[in-house]
């Protein structure tokens, strides 16, 4: 079935670079349906009003009544996560992140990641309604590394998006730049738009250098931890056009 669905893909795509046989694959459609089900509470009332100039120099605003509408959701569909919880997610890892406060459980399996949404919103251009959407891209693109939706949580700044994760053994290692690119043009069709960025009219991923550790491999399969996926589309139809492609 998935040679079938892949040979669709590949003639909707129309693929012009010959490359080796997948070693991967995009999320199942089930899948994809069982992770948009955690989120659906969060979905009613959200506008369908694209990208545009009516939140350039009202950014803050746009965020602020954003995750203030996740927050009141959360709290009515028992989906909070009060801050005084995170202790018990594990053990909170050290290193440096741009976006998220992170925990490891005590059985060194699985992260939980308490993600602020807009850390990166300049570079992802993300719609303030886009957040709640962001993960169930990267998890159709990047299924080996899917999240899992665990509640919305605060802090003193405002909303969070907790996420969980399976962890990935230190025996991995970071693959090379060409095996990336193998993987992004030739398995994702995505375009090499420059030394950064690799896309299509839909999404554009970055922060997938070999130089960095956002990319592993445990010598058979590519595992893409936390990339940065920019939106070039609403979340909406990002996520209609790759459920288009899902099987």
């Amino acid at each position: 079935m998935w040679r079938n669905g892949r040979k669709i893909i590949n003639c909707l795509f129309k693929r012009r670079t010959k490359c080796n046989d997948v070693r991967s694959k995009l999320e199942s459609r089930d899948e994809a349906n069982s992770d948009r089900s955690d989120i659906r509470v969060f979905e009613v009332g959200v506008s369908s009003q694209r990208y545009g100039d009516y939140e350039h120099g009202m950014r803050n605003s746009a965020q602020q009544a954003e995750g203030e509408r996740l927050i009141a959701i959360a709290k009515e569909a028992g989906l909070f996560i009060d801050k005084q919880q995170w202790e018990s997610f594990g053990d909170r890892k050290r290193l440096p992140s741009g976006e998220s406060i992170v925990y490891l459980d005590n059985t060194g399996t699985r992260i939980t990641k308490i993600r602020d949404p807009f850390a990166k919103s300049a570079i992802k251009q993300l719609h303030a309604q886009d957040v709640i959407y962001e993960h169930l891209v990267h998890n159709i693109l990047f299924p080996s590394t899917k999240y899992k939706f665990e509640g919305i949580s605060q802090d003193i700044d405002g909303v969070r998006i907790v996420l969980s994760q399976n962890y990935l053994s230190k025996s991995f290692l970071v693959p090379s730049q060409k095996e990336i690119d193998h993987y992004l043009v030739c398995e994702l069709n995505l375009v090499r738009e420059n030394n950064y960025f690799y896309g299509n009219d839909y999404v554009s991923i970055t922060d997938v250098s070999a130089q960095g550790d956002n990319v592993l491999s445990n010598g058979k399969q590519l595992f893409f931890i936390d990339p940065i996926i920019k939106f070039n589309r609403p979340a909406i139809e990002v996520l209609d056009y790759y459920y288009s492609l899902l099987i």
